[in-house]
C-alpha cells in the first residue's frame, strides 16, 4: 500500500513543480548559501566561532523551517486551497522550533536504535515516519505525533520497514552520486577544495531533493492513511 502512494507523490510533483518551487526556492538557495558559507569558516581557525553561528543557524532554523514550508504547501496544493506565499512563511516561522525538536527526537531514536544492532534503528524509524505530518498539518504536540505515528503503522509494519529503507536509499543515493562528481573534479583539476558558487549550487540541490522526497512521496503515505481511518 504505501508504495503505491509514494507513486502518487511523484506524479502530483510533476505536475505541482513550478508552484512548489517559486515559493520555496528562496529558502533552499539561503541554505545553500549559509551551508557552504558555514563549511568555509569551520574549516578556518580564525572564523571558527562563525561557522559555528552558521551551521547552528542552518539546522536549527532553516531546515525544520523548509520542512513546515514544504508539507504545508503540498497539503494545500493537493487541496487546492493556496494561499498568498507570506501567509506559509509566518506559519512556518511559528512552527519551525516543534519541528526542530521533533526531527531532534526522531534522529536520537532512530541513531540509538541503529547503535543497537541496526535493525531497532530501522524498525523505529519506519513506525515513526509519519510523524513530522502530524506534527504540521494537524499541529499536534510532539509526543502526540510521535504516539499517532506509531498507532497509524501498527498494520503492515513490513511495508512501512520497506518504505523506510527506499526512502533512505533515495535520499543518500544523489548525494554519494554528488560525492563522486566532485571528488573526480577535485582530482583532475587539482583542487584542494569545492568552489564556493559550486559547493552554494550542491546544497541548495541537495536540500532541494531532499525536501522533495519527504514532502511528496511520505505526505501522499499520510493522506492515504488518514483516508482509510
Amino acid at each position: 500500500m504505501p508504495f503505491s502512494f509514494v507513486s502518487e507523490g511523484f506524479k502530483f510533483y510533476a505536475n505541482t513543480f513550478v508552484s512548489f518551487t517559486l515559493k520555496t526556492f528562496p529558502v533552499f538557495i539561503l541554505i545553500g548559501l549559509c551551508t557552504a558559507t558555514g563549511e568555509i569558516l569551520l574549516n578556518n581557525e580564525n572564523f571558527f566561532s562563525w561557522g559555528a553561528i552558521f551551521f547552528i543557524f542552518t539546522n536549527m532554523f532553516l531546515n525544520p523551517f523548509i520542512l513546515v514550508l514544504s508539507i504545508l504547501l503540498v497539503n494545500d496544493l493537493k487541496s487546492e486551497n493556496l494561499k498568498e506565499t507570506i501567509g506559509y512563511y509566518l506559519v512556518s516561522f511559528q512552527l519551525f522550533f516543534k519541528a526542530f525538536l521533533l526531527t531532534l527526537v526522531l534522529s536520537l531514536i532512530t541513531l540509538v536504535g541503529l547503535i543497537l544492532f541496526v535493525i531497532p534503528g530501522i524498525y523505529l524509524a519506519s513506525r515513526l515516519i509519519l510523524a513530522p505530518f502530524y506534527l504540521i498539518i494537524e499541529n499536534t504536540s510532539i509526543t502526540e505525533a510521535l504516539d499517532k505515528s506509531w498507532n497509524v503503522t501498527k498494520t503492515n509494519q513490513i511495508k512501512f520497514i520497506y518504505l523506510v529503507l527506499f526512502y533512505w536509499f533515495i535520499l543518500l543515493m544523489p548525494y554519494f552520486l554528488v560525492l563522486s562528481v566532485v571528488s573526480a573534479f577535485l582530482i583532475s583539476e587539482g583542487a584542494t577544495q569545492i568552489p564556493y558558487l559550486i559547493n552554494i549550487s550542491i546544497n541548495t540541490l541537495l536540500s532541494y531533493f531532499q525536501m522533495v522526497i519527504l514532502a511528496y512521496p511520505l505526505f501522499f503515505v499520510f493522506r492515504g492513511i488518514k483516508a482509510s481511518e
